[in-house]
């Protein structure tokens, strides 16, 4: 999906990618955290019951995801 500025992101729920990769939700969760502790990922809340948007960031470039 694109946003309003025409950059890509997923929506994938944690209960979704946990279910895929056959792990816990918690997992997910922590690496989550730790991929945008690391500057890879950027996470945007959407609202209640929604998922985040997840965009990939390219490192070492500031504001600049991935398609």
């Amino acid at each position: 999906q694109e946003d309003e500025n025409g950059i890509l992101f997923v929506c994938f729920p944690v209960t979704a990618i946990a279910a895929v990769l056959s792990r816990s939700s918690m997992t997910v969760k922590r690496s989550l955290n730790e991929l945008e502790t690391a500057g890879l990922i950027m996470r945007v809340r959407q609202g209640i019951g929604e998922p985040n948007r997840i965009y990939v960031l390219i490192p070492g470039k500031e504001d600049a995801a991935l398609a």
